[in-house]
C-alpha cells in the first residue's frame, strides 16, 4: 500500500465537491441512479444493473467544512446526552421498526450510543465528558434480559447480545467477572451453526481480538483460533469461488455482505491475521480476490455485489427483499460499500483485487448518497466508509474528497431528520452516532470503523 499523503485543503475539496456535481458530469452521483446501466457485451465480463432510484439521492452541492463537521460531532453528542436516561436510556426511533424504547444492542440501542459516546471523548473528537460507570450494571442486566428473547439467544451475538454490553463494560470499567463473562459468550459459538458476523462466529472472533487488546491475556488468542479453524473447514469450493452457506433466519443462503455473510466472516480473520498459520493466511489470500471475481457484477459505473449469490441450480432466492438476491442494494450491510470497506483493509493484494476495490468505490460514487438518511447500516456515511478506505490503501486524494462530500450530504439528512422530530437517532449502526465517528474520521483521514476496526 502507499503511505498516506496530505489531505487536500478545503479550497480543494470544495473545488472537487463542485466539479463531481456538475450536472452534466456522466458519473455524478444522482444521475447514474435514473439510468439502466447498460455495459458492454456479457462476453467481456459486464452486465445490466439498476441502481434503484427510490434508495439513492442526490448529493448535495455542499463545500467540505471541517468547522461544520467539528460542529455537527458536537451537536450529535450533546443530543444523545441530553436525551440520556439512567433507567430507561434512549427512545426508539420511528425509522428502528419494531424496536422498543430502552433497546440495548450494541447495533439499535444504549450499549452502542454508550460506547460511542465515550469514544468519541476518548479520542478528543467532542469536548462533552460523561461517566456512564453508575449505569453500566443496569445496561449489562437489562441487555441479557432482552437477548433471552431473541431467536438466537444461545449465540455470543455481537452486534444484537449481551456480549456487547460486557465489552462496554470492559472498556470502561474492567473486571474478571466480566471478562470471564465476554469469554463464555464467545466460546459457546464455536459448535453452533450461524456462521456470520452479527450473531455468530466471526462476531465472537471479533470480541476475541478487542479483548486481547483490553487485558493482553493469550486465552482470547487462542478462542480465536479455534474458532478460525472451524470456520475455514466450512469454507466450501463452489462454482463461485469458495463461499460459505449462512444458515440465517429459516433460510440457507449464500450471503456476500459484511454484516452476515462472506465479506463479515473474511473481516473477522483478517482482523486475526497475525494469529492465523501461514496455510490459512495463503488460503484466505487466494480465495478472496476469486469470490470477489466471480460474484462481482460489473458495468460501465463500476462493479457492485448482490446481497445474495443465487443458486445456480435453482430459482433466484424470493420473498423478503432483505435477502433477496436479485435487489440491488448499494449500501454497507449489502452491496458494493460494505464489500469495499471490508476488503480494502485486506494484508494482502492481487491486481484483480485492487481493480475490483476501485470499481466498487466507482460503483459506490455512481449511486450517490443513500435516502434511508446518514446512517452507517444503510445510510450515506457508512457508504462514505467505502472511500476513506480507499484513500487509506491507494494514497489517492479523489477518494477522500468523495468521503468528505459523502459527510456534508449526511449532516444535511441528519439535522433535516432531528429538526422533523425534535431529537436524534440514538443508535451507532443506524443512528447519529455512528455518523458522528464517520465525521471524526472524514476530519483525521484516518478511518476506523466502529465496533470492527476499534472498541
Amino acid at each position: 500500500m502507499m503511505s498516506q499523503p496530505a489531505a487536500p485543503s478545503n479550497r480543494q475539496a470544495c473545488d472537487a465537491s463542485r466539479s463531481c456535481t456538475t450536472p452534466g458530469e456522466r458519473h455524478a452521483p444522482g444521475l447514474a441512479r435514473r439510468e439502466l446501466i447498460v455495459g458492454a457485451p456479457q462476453a467481456l465480463g459486464y452486465t445490466r444493473l439498476m441502481i434503484e432510484r427510490a434508495r439513492h439521492v442526490p448529493l448535495r452541492p455542499i463545500c467540505w467544512s471541517e468547522s461544520d463537521a467539528a460542529s455537527a460531532i458536537e451537536d450529535i453528542v450533546s443530543d444523545g446526552l441530553e436525551h440520556f436516561d439512567a433507567e430507561q436510556f434512549w427512545p426508539a426511533h420511528p425509522l428502528d421498526e419494531g424496536i422498543r424504547d430502552g433497546h440495548t444492542s450494541l447495533y439499535f440501542g444504549a450499549t452502542g450510543v454508550v460506547w460511542g459516546i465515550d469514544y468519541l471523548g476518548r479520542i478528543g473528537a467532542t469536548k462533552a465528558r460523561f461517566d456512564f460507570r453508575p449505569v453500566l450494571p443496569r445496561l449489562l442486566e437489562a441487555s441479557q434480559a432482552e437477548f433471552a428473547k431473541w431467536k438466537y439467544a444461545a449465540h455470543g451475538s455481537l452486534l444484537l447480545g449481551d456480549i456487547a454490553a460486557a465489552l462496554v463494560v470492559m472498556r470502561l470499567d474492567p473486571a474478571s467477572a466480566i471478562a470471564n463473562l465476554v469469554y463464555t459468550r464467545a466460546d459457546a459459538n464455536t459448535t453452533l451453526p450461524v456462521r456470520e458476523l452479527m450473531w455468530g462466529i466471526p462476531g465472537s472472533m471479533i470480541a476475541c481480538c478487542h479483548m486481547a487488546a483490553i487485558t493482553a491475556e493469550p486465552r482470547w488468542r487462542a478462542l480465536f483460533t479455534i474458532q478460525a479453524a472451524r470456520l475455514l473447514v466450512d469454507l466450501e469450493e463452489t462454482d463461485d469461488g469458495p463461499l460459505w452457506t449462512q444458515d440465517l433466519y429459516g433460510r440457507q443462503l449464500r450471503y456476500l455482505g459484511p454484516v452476515h455473510g462472506y465479506a463479515g466472516n473474511m473481516i473477522a480473520l483478517m482482523r486475526g491475521w497475525e494469529w492465523l498459520m501461514d496455510d490459512q493466511r495463503t488460503r484466505i489470500a487466494q480465495a478472496v480476490p476469486r469470490t470477489l471475481t466471480a460474484t462481482a457484477q460489473r458495468s460501465e459505473h463500476g462493479a457492485t455485489w448482490s446481497g445474495v449469490v443465487p443458486d445456480r441450480d435453482g430459482p433466484p432466492a424470493d420473498g423478503d427483499n432483505y435477502a433477496n438476491a436479485r435487489v440491488r442494494l448499494c449500501q454497507h450491510c449489502h452491496g458494493a460499500p460494505g464489500m469495499v470497506t471490508a476488503f480494502a483493509d485486506a494484508p494482502f493484494t492481487s491486481v484483480e483485487l485492487e481493480d475490483l476495490l476501485r470499481e466498487g468505490g466507482k460503483f459506490t460514487w455512481a449511486a450517490g448518497p443513500l435516502a434511508k438518511g446518514s446512517n452507517l447500516c444503510h445510510g450515506t456515511g457508512g457508504n462514505g466508509y467505502a472511500f476513506l478506505k480507499l484513500y487509506r490503501r491507494t494514497g489517492d486524494a479523489m477518494w477522500l474528497e468523495r468521503a468528505r462530500s459523502f459527510a456534508m450530504t449526511a449532516i444535511a439528512q441528519y439535522r433535516e431528520t432531528r429538526d422533523q422530530l425534535g431529537r436524534g437517532r440514538y443508535s451507532l449502526w443506524t443512528g447519529d452516532i455512528g455518523l458522528a465517528i464517520y465525521l471524526w474520521d472524514c476530519l483525521t483521514a484516518k478511518p476506523q470503523f466502529p465496533t470492527i476496526d476499534v472498541f
